[in-house]
């Protein structure tokens, strides 16, 4: 885990760099194409397209900071997804108040029809029981997070969506 991690650090590191650099040549390009238009810095001579790159990188900076700190144009809850997103592994509220209800209420009408025709409710109950189990568990407990992930990958293992078509032959 600690080499997987400092690997997509260094791919973070990587990423940000490539920004940065981005805009520095792009603001070199933009001045080195109009430095001509503005004669205060042609006259400058070599540092003329310089200090206009210079110049334009600062006005970037600015109108950053201003979207940034004073606009407020981000969502404060994408921070949670920079990190890690606790509700890919345990339910979301919306889940324990609408999704859970519904599967409950589809799983028992399911487990009723197939008692009726005299079916197996073997794979519905283990269904129901995984459910139980999922609604119990909270993102503020650590190990509950932990515990779901295995209790999943145990009944995707016990329970695929897709077999493999030589085995139903057999």
């Amino acid at each position: 885990m600690r080499i997987r991690k400092w690997l997509m650090k260094q791919q973070w590191r990587i990423l940000q760099i490539r920004g940065i650099w981005g805009l520095f040549y792009g603001v070199m390009v933009l001045a080195g194409l109009y430095v001509g238009y503005v004669p205060f810095f042609f006259n400058m001579g070599a540092l003329g397209p310089l200090a206009f790159a210079g110049l334009i990188l600062f006005v970037f900076l600015i109108m950053g900071y201003i979207y940034d700190r004073v606009l407020v144009m981000w969502a404060a809850s994408q921070e949670v997804t920079q990190e890690r997103n606790p509700y890919m592994y345990v339910p979301s509220p919306k889940d324990h108040i609408f999704w859970f209800p519904i599967y409950s209420t589809m799983l028992d009408a399911l487990e009723q029809l197939s008692l009726q025709h005299g079916l197996d409710t073997k794979e519905i109950e283990e269904t129901k029981e995984y459910y139980s189990q999922i609604q119990r568990m909270r993102p503020e407990r650590r190990q509950d997070i932990e515990e779901a992930i295995e209790l999943r990958k145990d009944y995707f293992r016990n329970h695929p969506f897709v077999t493999d078509s030589k085995e139903e032959e057999t």
